[in-house]
């Protein structure tokens, strides 16, 4: 038997100890790659935005019936934002714009920004319908005016998950 430290091993435990040596740095390894990889998911970088997308914005006026008010237009806003980043979103921030073709004033132009609760995790989507009508002139458009009309919905940043602003 050999001694070694305060420990005595046979003769055969040389390869015990330099495999038990090995293990620990492989997995000291697979320890640092780890956090690298969770580092490199949760380090947004300034391309991160532009890896997300607005998809499908509409601007429109909804009839609604309620029972003791008749009929009711509802201006809704709708869209679906697309997650293709590796960071998580908490927050978004857009700027609509609804023009006629007709006029250099737009009909209605207003920034918003909306929490998202639960997120937006890299890869997911999720669809939006706003009740238009909270947010500046959108309740003072009318459907004949939507005839000729066009809706702009632009992202101008993105909350990641820890609350920090990325900005187009």
């Amino acid at each position: 038997m050999r001694k070694f430290g305060s420990h005595f091993f046979a003769k055969g435990s040389k390869s015990v100890a330099a495999l038990f040596a090995m293990c620990v740095c492989l997995s000291a390894d697979a320890f640092a790659f780890d956090i690298t990889s969770f580092n490199t998911l949760q380090t947004a970088s300034p391309s991160t935005i532009e890896q997300v997308e607005v998809e499908h914005p509409r601007f429109v006026i909804r009839d609604v019936v309620i029972q003791s008010y008749g009929g009711l237009e509802q201006p809704t806003i709708t869209f679906t934002v697309k997650n293709k980043s590796a960071v998580t979103i908490s927050k978004i921030y857009l700027t609509g714009v609804l023009k006629d073709a007709g006029r250099s004033v737009p009909l209605a132009s207003q920034d918003f920004d909306l929490s998202v609760p639960g997120g937006i995790q890299p890869g997911e989507q999720k669809h939006f319908n706003l009740d238009a009508s909270s947010y500046g002139d959108w309740g003072n458009v009318t459907k004949l005016a939507l005839r000729n009309a066009r809706f702009i919905l632009t992202l101008t940043a993105v909350d990641d998950a820890k609350g920090v602003k990325i900005v187009r």
